[in-house]
């Protein structure tokens, strides 16, 4: 079944279930927070009401549904097609105390693909944070996480070497990897000065790769520890408008003193910027920030990189009922890739997005979304631009049942050849809560 046919699909089942539903709730003004969305507004008639325990409020929730892909090896010719049977279950936990906070949260991402199961995953991602409030002005916090991811076949770093536009890539299955770290940060407020000091170290591992002749691949020279130093100081010149300097110093630490390849990939670097905070009356939310970004490795046979750094997050509340978020960031990436006698020491990854929140009812919400991606590799003549367009909607049938559905259109434009491909995703889920 092509992505139209899917697509009709979807929106007939959804017209039946709105059809024989009782009429949704008409929409009515209520107050945006500053730096709200439309999507994280309360709506206190539908919204989860969780279970008590205490001075903790556990908020269980579980979306399942099919996906449709139709280009499930992200190749350029002889694409596959799939339906992929997705469930996403999670679990929140917060606190309601008057000071302090301690919150837990856990989360799964399971798809099984029916045709291609060597493309199945089973991701999870867990936290625990917490918030001492030493004075109103002054405050401590700090996060522990752990999380199993996949890199899938759109991944840069994944191995299409020997793909060239086929669906017999080097790796028979999608690489699977783990990260387990934590964060501890101090916020400290003087008047109109705000300081916020923070540090992370994070452990990243990956499992043995089975590759397309049946041998197993070890990963374990991609294993790496991450530091991350911060400082920021800001100055709220006018009521509303807060501009800051910060910088932060980073090092990455391999397990292996070399790679297979007997490349030392061990790196330090820094950034340093300066923005601009607002917040006008919760109409414009966000910051923007520019500035110098650098990293050098200890090998010198992998080039390092300097250039801009530049980032930020605009929230535009347009009216009660339309919210507009826009996003830029660039940050320098780890990479494996290797092209030849051609080695990437990393790849910048520079990404803006544009989305649109509409709250047609009090129980339909609309969104849509817009992304540009470019990666750019460091050391290999290699560059992608990857284009992102999507569509969706939510409706909330009842306080414990809601609908998800959506349209995602991904292509990557590469300057080699083999890495050039399109993608349909259209998805459809039922959700549950508590």
């Amino acid at each position: 079944m092509k992505p139209s046919s899917l697509s009709f699909l979807a929106l007939a089942l959804a017209s039946t279930v709105l059809t024989a539903l009782p009429a949704a709730t008409p929409v009515s003004a209520q107050e945006l927070q500053p730096g709200e969305s439309v999507l994280e507004r309360r709506r206190p008639e539908v919204e989860q009401l969780g279970i008590r325990a205490g001075s903790f409020l556990i908020l269980p929730r579980i979306e399942t549904g099919l996906t449709y892909e139709s280009n499930v090896f992200a190749t350029e010719n002889d694409t596959r097609d799939d339906f992929i049977w997705v469930t996403q279950p999670r679990v929140d936990v917060r606190s309601d105390f008057n000071n302090h906070a301690l919150n837990f949260s856990a989360s799964g991402n399971i798809g099984r693909f029916f045709d291609y199961s060597s493309e199945n995953y089973a991701d999870y991602r867990a936290q625990v944070d917490g918030r001492y409030d030493i004075t109103r002005d002054s405050s401590v916090s700090g996060l522990l996480f752990s999380r199993r991811d996949h890199e899938g076949r759109s991944d840069p770093n994944f191995d299409v070497s020997l793909a060239t536009g086929t669906v017999v890539p080097r790796f028979a299955e999608p690489v699977n990897y783990f990260t387990h770290g934590g964060e501890a940060s101090f916020n400290q407020r003087f008047n109109r000065v705000r300081v916020r000091l923070t540090g992370g170290a994070q452990y990243t591992s990956y499992q043995d790769a089975e590759l397309s002749n049946g041998q197993t691949e070890s990963q374990e020279d991609r294993d790496r520890w991450s530091y991350t130093g911060t400082a920021r100081v800001g100055y709220e010149f006018i009521q509303g408008y807060e501009a800051f300097v910060q910088g932060s110093y980073n090092w990455t630490n391999y397990r292996l003193s070399q790679d297979f390849g007997g490349v030392n990939r061990d790196s330090e670097g820094y950034e340093v910027v300066g923005g601009l905070s607002t917040d006008l009356t919760g109409l414009i939310n966000g910051e923007i920030y520019a500035g110098y970004l650098s990293r050098t490795y200890d090998d010198p046979t992998l080039k390092d990189f300097g250039g801009l750094a530049v980032g930020g997050r605009l929230n535009w509340s347009v009216t009660q009922l339309t919210s507009v978020t826009g996003s830029l960031s660039r940050q320098v990436r780890e990479s494996t890739y290797a092209r030849g006698s051609q080695i990437a020491s990393s790849y910048n990854r520079t990404v803006a997005a544009v989305g649109v929140d509409h709250e047609l009812l009090r129980t339909l919400l609309l969104n849509a979304r817009v992304q540009w991606r470019q990666d750019d590799f460091n050391g290999v003549d290699r560059t992608d631009d990857v284009y992102t367009l999507g569509a969706g909607a939510s409706y909330q049938l009842s306080r414990y049942i809601f609908v998800n559905g959506g349209y995602t259109y991904e292509k990557r434009n590469s300057n080699l050849s083999g890495f050039d491909y399109s993608d349909n995703l259209v998805y459809l889920r039922v959700g549950a809560q508590m």
